[in-house]
């Protein structure tokens, strides 16, 4: 175990004989505990009392939090320290409900995610061409179905904070019939080309063929990783962060189609295969005032 470990490190280090766990002070335990993750204390809690005492303590809690966590969860001030993490291991909305902040239970980082509803897509309120569906598949409720367009092109902008260290950008989408199925004029003859910018002058470009994806993710969310992108700071302190992104396919010569998007997510390189997903609680699905969808 990480914790007995570390405790049996020390001592050694020392010179001394092997210590025993209930022989540590218990600020000592906890503030070993604070620099795992919210899952792993969880899960030391579980094995004998002096864990569970030391887990108790805000000593632990306040190690875990982000360093932004005041500012982007007013209510923060009002809640003890381990309400804190809960809530946003749960994940909070912010900007009305178009970005999402989420605390990964398991590495401790910070994942951030952008709605498309708070990106600028080419015609996308023409029902001609997009239609904007509810899901309880997603990260976010409401998703951007594209029908049938020549000219493809999504755009947006997103400033957001950021710890430092090495980010995975991704994005979430899904696609059915990517050869056109019964409808064989709307097909994926080109590419899709996704470029991200950042305002420290990062670029990162990557294309993703649509027809040659596995047919076992037709119909299914799944996520696409266009680079990693550096945060660069001191120790805890937060950085604000532009980043400038598109997703285009503007060959006019034919049309495509089926194409789903749900998100744009900022996750640490760490924890890629982490989940971050959240089904919308049942209150939200009241809020909708639709009936759910198949999907």
């Amino acid at each position: 175990m990480l914790l007995e470990g570390a405790i049996v490190a020390q001592s050694s280090a020392s010179g001394g004989d092997t210590m025993l766990l209930e022989e540590l002070p218990e600020d000592c335990i906890e503030s070993i505990i604070s620099y795992t993750s919210p899952w792993y204390a969880c899960r030391l809690a579980c094995l004998n009392r002096t864990l569970a005492s030391a887990v108790r303590s805000d000593t632990v809690w306040g190690g875990m939090l982000p360093s932004d966590h005041a500012l982007v969860y007013p209510r923060a001030a009002h809640l003890s320290k381990r309400e804190i993490v809960e809530a946003l291991a749960e994940g909070i909305s912010l900007d009305q409900g178009r970005q999402r902040y989420v605390l990964l239970r398991r590495s401790g980082g910070i994942c951030r995610q952008l709605s498309v509803a708070a990106m600028s897509v080419s015609w996308g309120e023409d029902c001609r061409f997009w239609r904007w569906d509810f899901s309880r598949s997603s990260c976010f409720s409401r998703v951007a179905h594209l029908l049938a367009v020549c000219w493809l092109e999504v755009t947006g902008t997103w400033k957001c904070s950021l710890p430092p260290g090495i980010y995975s950008v991704v994005w979430r989408l899904k696609v059915a019939n990517p050869q056109g199925g019964r409808c064989q004029f709307l097909s994926w003859k080109k590419p899709l080309s996704f470029v991200v910018n950042t305002s420290d002058d990062q670029d990162l470009e990557k294309e993703l063929d649509l027809g040659q994806i596995q047919t076992n993710v037709f119909e299914e969310w799944f996520e696409f990783e266009v680079g990693q992108i550096v945060v660069r700071g001191k120790g805890r302190e937060v950085k604000q962060l532009h980043l400038f992104f598109s997703i285009k396919e503007v060959d006019c010569t034919y049309w495509k189609g089926g194409l789903f998007l749900d998100c744009l997510a900022l996750r640490p390189a760490t924890a890629q295969d982490e989940p971050v997903y959240t089904k919308p609680s049942r209150a939200d699905w009241k809020k909708m005032r639709v009936r759910p969808g198949v999907f």
